[in-house]
């Protein structure tokens, strides 16, 4: 029923996401519009204050036509971003520069993850790798609402993919200083959860000139319906208020270079979804005047790289950042760095690092309102209501009834009444409610509405989904839990709701 809906969803959006391109003077006239709204929904509008990055190069490796350097810098005051720089051995003037996002494996230590950063580094590029948040040396965290039950995510608009672009745009930021680097001729690339973080990158800042998403490339309605969402954590998805997909996405990023790489046997990323995402955007492109700037290149293979797939991205950035029409030949090399040699902190994280709470910084929780009486706090509600309708819940009908579809009487307990409701929400979800009355009312009453997580043994309202009885407390001292008889989790002291669980909690409380 909830799935059903879901699927229905992700379809009008996925299909009506630029059916009709724009032409050159609307994709102009709505540009800064869209830019900002894409902003919004990664969790960064208006932009995070760019405080000082503290950038710190704490080793180099020497390997003969290339180096390798070890260095960390700070998004915001306090929170560190670890990664690799991989450039040429001699420069002689500024070289174009690569920002290599990865993928949620070790991070920049793992074997892909280095030769292809080194592949730059050895042909007249600067590449810089980070590590994602949460893996690698990064103390970050983006498994929230995947298996952590952080609702208040959402409900604050943070999204951890906001962080990840926060981070590369700091790291465009910190090449801009270099003085081996021209910052007019930056890139960027990365596979699966780098590849969408290369798309997001791309969309949201307009310094990156040549940009090659690889295997991580779809439609809502694919990852909803082939269910492959089950298969990602938070930061490969935005907080959709205004029902994008990647068509929207990519024609953000046009006119600049563009080269999706894809592979045909990827489980997670299906070839019909990718296909009519680049066509979509291929046309955006035509509009522009510019569409031999869009391509696709995809070859018979899983989720991963493959040598066609990589010398097409190397040449799509020889050529656009080096104007190079060479096709390049030669591949990757078989070398591994022992992981050891490319910690950045050799082993010791810092202590404190801010990036462990990024998401009360970037998606910091509002603010108890400071109002003095009644008049003001009228005032108070009626801005507060009027932004959550603008943005947050602007895809809510203002005025919309459920229609019910039965009602019975479901006999007693604990001294109440009981009745149920079937209704359909405005937006198509069917819902069960139960409703308990006391005996011997004599008017209407106050009524409680909650979502019962386990109907099965919530059934009169009992089960594990009653609060803490007298004696029992759900504080913590820190971070935050599951709990294995909720199948939830506890953040601040409030229960949360399971992913399996939101979409039906959302309807019912409607």
């Amino acid at each position: 029923m909830v799935f059903e809906w879901l699927c229905r969803e992700g379809e009008a959006v996925a299909r009506t996401s630029m059916a009709i391109p724009p032409t050159k003077q609307q994709w102009e006239a709505t540009l800064q519009q869209r830019r900002e709204e894409w902003l919004q929904m990664l969790g960064l509008w208006p932009l995070p204050e760019r405080t000082p990055l503290e950038a710190t190069v704490t080793g180099t490796l020497d390997r003969d036509d290339y180096v390798v350097e070890k260095l960390h810098f700070q998004s915001v005051t306090g929170a560190y971003v670890p990664g690799n720089i991989y450039r040429p051995a001699e420069v002689a003037e500024p070289l174009p520069a690569v920002l290599y996002l990865c993928g949620h494996t070790k991070g920049k230590v793992n074997v892909p993850y280095q030769a292809n950063p080194r592949w730059f580094g050895q042909h007249g590029y600067v590449a810089l790798v980070l590590d994602p948040i949460q893996l690698g040396e990064s103390q970050g965290f983006h498994h929230g609402t995947y298996s952590e039950g952080r609702w208040d995510w959402m409900s604050r608009g943070y999204t951890p993919a906001g962080t990840e672009v926060w981070n590369a745009m700091r790291a465009l930021d910190y090449l801009t200083t270099r003085d081996d680097v021209d910052a007019e001729r930056f890139g960027v690339t990365g596979l699966s959860g780098g590849g969408a973080m290369s798309w997001f990158l791309g969309a949201a800042d307009e310094r990156v000139k040549c940009i090659v998403p690889v295997c991580q490339t779809g439609t809502v309605e694919q990852v909803i319906c082939d269910r492959a969402i089950d298969g990602h954590c938070d930061c490969t998805f935005w907080v959709n208020y205004y029902r994008w997909c990647t068509a929207d996405v990519g024609a953000l990023i046009a006119p600049r270079p563009l080269l999706v790489a894809a592979g045909t046997d990827d489980m997670l990323w299906r070839p019909y979804a990718f296909r009519e995402a680049v066509h979509r955007i291929h046309r955006v492109y035509e509009n522009l005047g510019v569409p031999d700037n869009c391509q696709l290149v995809e070859d018979l293979a899983p989720h991963g790289y493959t040598p066609k797939l990589r010398k097409a991205i190397f040449s799509w950035f020889d050529k656009h950042l080096k104007n190079s029409e060479e096709p390049v030949t030669d591949d990757i090399t078989d070398y591994v760095e022992p992981e050891e040699n490319l910690l950045v902190f050799g082993g010791k994280l810092p202590e404190n690092d801010r990036m462990q709470r990024i998401d009360e910084i970037i998606g910091q929780p509002a603010a108890a309102p400071e109002v003095k009486n009644a008049t003001q706090w009228q005032q108070h509600q009626q801005d507060t209501i009027a932004r959550l309708k603008a943005l947050t819940f602007r895809q809510i009908p203002e005025h919309y009834s459920p229609q019910v579809r039965q009602a019975r009487i479901d006999g007693a307990t604990g001294g109440g009444a009981v009745y149920s409701y079937q209704y359909d929400t405005a937006d198509g979800v069917t819902c069960w409610a139960r409703l308990t009355l006391p005996e011997g009312r004599e008017d209407a009453v106050s009524t409680l509405v909650c979502a019962m997580g386990e109907a099965r043994s919530s059934y009169g309202g009992g089960g594990t989904d009653r609060g803490p009885r007298a004696g029992q407390s759900r504080n913590r001292s820190a971070g935050h839990r599951s709990h294995p008889d909720r199948g939830g989790a506890e953040v601040d002291g409030q229960a949360r709701l399971p992913a399996s669980r939101l979409h039906a909690t959302r309807a019912a409380d409607a």
